[in-house]
């Protein structure tokens, strides 16, 4: 049944173990008798010579569809690959599809949020949403900084293209170290430095260097929920802590355990705003230092304050080597460059380095490098400072906007620092309706109640602002206050 084309592009070893295969595959021969003509008389049925033979014959030998007996010939395998996969799929087909058996740590992941949160990006569907923390990502200067990369791939080469320190790249290092130094008030060197995928990545390598299964991690309540999953998805038993106006509250009964870890946000707690003291400070690294624990310092947004300078960072404080500190370039440059960094105590560094390798190895060299060269060359500073001078002037606009168009709905808490606003909901009874509205028109403010973990709160919504322009922010409050309007009043 070969039928060979001399005019076909394809060529005629190709189509003559292609012909053959499929004869083979359909099944129609007797295995009694499967034994193939000798490639001699093949390439005389076919008119074509021994060689184009040899070459269709001997890929179907490698792909099972036939086998050699010595002194015999080429015969039929007696299980072809289709006839194998055939039973197989139809054997599986007979058997009830079971759950899959997922371990308790997954189990135990304590939301289900990570599945649907990125559908269209962490910023939500095109248009006004005001999710949270968000960027203004179209305002990043994409120019300057692939002129960097290029720069760095034309000065180091395929040296960028190979495995790298899990430590991080030292010259990135050194330039954060001297920028943590200068305008955060950190005590550190270059050694001590970590470089992660984020904030995440830190927290991760964090508790798995220091806490024990069921051992104890202390978060703020409300808090960061991721910091809520990680540590729990690393075994520790998390333990929420009260915030008052000064952070986190240490006060503890005898009877309660004492934590290994403790994770804060100083210098803008997260979702509430407020700073902790100086008080609160000495006296939680004091308190640290006392129970053998360590403090997690995630400083996030902290370059974008808007009353007076950012604040000094709690790891300028420790003089006895308690805080690890984390930074992220997720809130200033882009997410998706997903580049962080630890401090760690001089002591912690070798067991997170080791962790780290376990985990990744290392984060994208040419984003290392570019990096670098964009701390160095003070790229990064030029834009800290233009993105601190627009997001303040979209948030005094968004707060004008808001108390105008929603102020009868809504009390607005107006922080020092960071991307976003807490509106506390003025009558209980209409946040359904409220979360009704923002489902339908397309808005995405957080529920504050999802920062909580043992205290219910009263009902509130988080609001980002910085991510859109005052157009945007006008367009986007009125279309809420319309819409609530016409179902409240």
């Amino acid at each position: 049944m070969v039928r060979l084309d001399r005019a076909a592009a394809e060529p005629l070893h190709q189509q003559l173990y292609r012909q053959i295969r499929d004869e083979l595959a359909s099944g129609s021969f007797n295995h009694n008798s499967s034994r193939l003509p000798s490639s001699r008389a093949l390439a005389s049925d076919f008119g074509v010579s021994r060689f184009t033979v040899n070459l269709a014959l001997s890929r179907l030998h490698a792909e099972g569809y036939l086998q050699s007996k010595i002194g015999s010939g080429t015969f039929i395998s007696e299980a072809l690959p289709e006839t194998f996969l055939s039973a197989r799929t139809t054997k599986a087909a007979s058997h009830t599809e079971r759950p899959a058996r997922l371990s308790k740590r997954v189990k135990d992941i304590p939301d289900h949020r990570v599945g649907k949160q990125f559908d269209f990006g962490i910023a939500g569907p095109p248009g006004v949403s005001f999710v949270p923390a968000v960027a203004a990502l179209d305002e990043f200067p994409i120019e300057v900084w692939e002129r960097l990369r290029a720069q760095v791939l034309a000065q180091k080469g395929a040296h960028l293209l190979q495995y790298a320190s899990s430590r991080g790249d030292p010259e990135l290092r050194k330039a954060l170290a001297t920028y943590l130094c200068d305008y955060r008030g950190a005590r550190c060197d270059p050694d001590q430095i970590i470089i992660t995928a984020g904030t995440q990545q830190a927290m991760m390598i964090s508790a798995m260097a220091l806490v024990n299964r069921g051992e104890v991690a202390w978060i703020e309540d409300p808090g960061f929920y991721q910091a809520r999953r990680t540590f729990g998805f690393a075994g520790a038993n998390v333990v929420p802590r009260p915030v008052d106006g000064e952070g986190i509250t240490i006060a503890r009964s005898s009877k309660q355990r004492s934590p290994k870890i403790i994770y804060v946000t100083p210098s803008h707690q997260f979702p509430l705003g407020m700073t902790m003291s100086l008080a609160r400070r000495t006296a939680l690294i004091d308190f640290a230092r006392a129970c053998d624990a360590y403090i997690f310092e995630d400083d996030h947004n902290s370059e974008f304050r808007y009353t007076g300078p950012p604040l000094p960072c709690l790891q300028g404080l420790d003089n006895v080597g308690r805080v690890i500190y984390s930074g992220t370039m997720s809130k200033i440059l882009y997410p998706s460059l997903r580049l962080g960094y630890i401090v760690a105590p001089h002591q912690l560094v070798e067991p997170m380095i080791k962790i780290r390798a376990v985990m990744d190895q290392h984060s994208p060299a040419i984003d290392q490098a570019t990096l670098a060269r964009f701390l160095t060359e003070g790229f990064f500073l030029t834009h800290i400072k233009r993105m601190r001078k627009l997001y303040s002037d979209r948030r005094d606009f968004f707060i004008e906007q808001f108390n105008r168009l929603l102020g009868k709905y809504f009390i607005l808490e107006i922080p020092e620092a960071g991307l976003h606003f807490v509106a506390w909901v003025r009558q209980k009874e209409n946040m359904p309706v409220i979360t009704h509205v923002c489902a339908d028109i397309g808005l995405r403010p957080s529920p504050l109640s999802s920062c909580f973990m043992k205290v219910e709160p009263a009902p509130a919504l988080t609001f980002g602002f910085a991510a859109w322009s005052r157009a945007q922010i006008r367009e986007g409050l009125s279309k809420f206050a319309a819409a609530l309007n016409s179902k409240l009043n």
